[in-house]
């Protein structure tokens, strides 16, 4: 059932996901009712159930976000003044603190997951093919277009090659700053370089993205008009709360 709903997703004319997965990150972020974020969090968490095949994106997503929550709720439940939760004992953690720590924390969960979702509806090519198509804005998108996979294959690359360096130290605390410069020099290094070339090789770089850039096939109505609908269903589920 979800490849089959994940095929029609992948019918979709990507501008039209681009929109659909937008228009989940911008509301997100500008949201500020309780209701709507727990509705804008089922939509993410369903959109990856769909998209998402295993589970290590998964665990990688919320091993990261415990990062991220846990100080947010620790230190609005401590430093926030208000009522005490804890009459008489010496634990400064007020009402006040759990609820506005919940509250940014679950908010920062539905933008992380929004985001991810809008990062996982386009593939990589299509990323490239609805830069270029931007009116007005896709010839001067062309360049970054050009080295953005390479860049991020290499760069992973980079990072991977340092961390596997640091364990293999011991994951010394104090030998951590120089695997990051050296990893921060190493990306420069072989973005420079890459640019270089690419501006040797214009002409025919250009010449490529321009094949690989024209227009496929179209998604089908229904999708479309499907990826319209639930757009359209979740901007007016934030209109209304702002209302």
């Amino acid at each position: 059932m979800s490849s089959q709903i994940k095929d029609a997703i992948s019918r979709i004319d990507p501008r039209f996901r681009l929109f659909l997965g937008a228009s989940l990150l911008l509301t997100s972020a500008f949201n500020n009712l309780f209701y709507t974020a727990m509705i804008q969090l089922l939509i993410a968490v369903l959109f990856l159930l769909i998209l998402v095949s295993g589970r290590r994106l998964f665990t990688e997503s919320i091993r990261l976000l415990c990062w991220l929550v846990i100080p947010i709720l620790l230190l609005h439940a401590f430093f926030t003044p208000g009522e005490m939760l804890f009459k008489g004992v010496a634990i400064p953690v007020t009402v006040e603190g759990i609820r506005l720590g919940s509250w940014f924390a679950l908010h920062l969960v539905v933008m992380f997951l929004s985001a991810l979702v809008l990062s996982r509806l386009l593939s990589k090519q299509e990323w490239i093919t609805t830069m270029l198509s931007i009116p007005g804005w896709g010839e001067k998108l062309v360049p970054y277009a050009l080295l953005l996979e390479s860049g991020l294959k290499k760069n992973g690359e980079i990072v991977r090659r340092e961390y596997a360096n640091w364990c293999s130290h011991g994951k010394k605390l104090k030998q951590f700053p120089l695997h990051i410069t050296t990893a921060l020099t190493d990306s420069l290094n072989k973005n420079r370089d890459d640019a270089f070339e690419l501006w040797n090789d214009w002409d025919a770089c250009v010449s490529s993205v321009a094949e690989s850039s024209q227009p496929g096939e179209q998604g089908r109505p229904v999708e479309t008009v499907l990826a319209v609908m639930i757009a359209a269903i979740i901007w007016m589920l934030y209109l209304a709360g702002s209302v």
